[in-house]
């Protein structure tokens, strides 16, 4: 398992619970977890990858509510 993965796996119920209270939904709140998944795995250089998700998972909660 690679460092983000490992990392990534840890956060996941934190991040699920940003997500589910923005978001008021199960589904839409895997959705948005999997999508910073994503996100992360593309970028080509992440120093700080707890705070990268955050902030992108945040992100994608706001688009998805708005």
């Amino acid at each position: 398992m690679n460092d983000r993965l490992a990392v990534f796996e840890a956060l996941r119920p934190r991040l699920f619970g940003i997500a589910y209270r923005m978001l008021e939904s199960v589904a839409d709140a895997e959705d948005a977890v999997q999508e910073a998944w994503l996100r992360l795995e593309r970028a080509p250089r992440v120093d700080r990858v707890e705070g990268f998700l955050v902030t992108a998972l945040t992100r994608i909660c706001l688009d998805l509510s708005g």
